[in-house]
């Protein structure tokens, strides 16, 4: 592959990468879910806390895509993104263009989903 083409393929991860974080820190902006009224009607109340927490979720969820947005785009300023942060592998393009922010590649993310699993299985065994 010619270098040329890498920094082409770069260039477009990384207006990708800056797109979507304008349209999450776009989204982020949007707190009026979050909003407690007071009701009388109980089933209302549960409606309105069902609501609130999914709001409450969406908006961490936006939280942690923006860190990693961050992050990538502070690897691609420091020269060491596509970098496997774990084993330190090239992450395999076809990866990066579906998800321009992976910080591991798939070996290693399947690892640390599977040691995430297991930590939690021991933890309910225990309990």
């Amino acid at each position: 592959m010619k270098v040329t083409s890498i920094d082409a393929g770069l260039k477009r991860r990384e207006a990708a990468l800056k797109s979507k974080l304008a349209e999450l820190l776009k989204l982020s902006g949007d707190r009026g879910e979050l909003e407690i009224q007071a009701l009388a009607d109980p089933l209302d109340q549960v409606r309105l806390s069902t609501d609130r927490d999914m709001a409450v979720e969406a908006l961490n969820q936006h939280a942690r895509s923006i860190r990693e947005i961050r992050a990538a785009l502070d690897r691609i300023e420091e020269g060491a993104y596509g970098e496997c942060e774990r084993c330190e592998e090239p992450i395999p393009p076809k990866r990066l263009e579906a998800l321009p922010w992976a910080r591991l590649c798939v070996k290693c993310q399947s690892a640390v989903e599977a040691e995430a699993r297991g930590g939690i299985a021991a933890f309910h065994s225990a309990a």
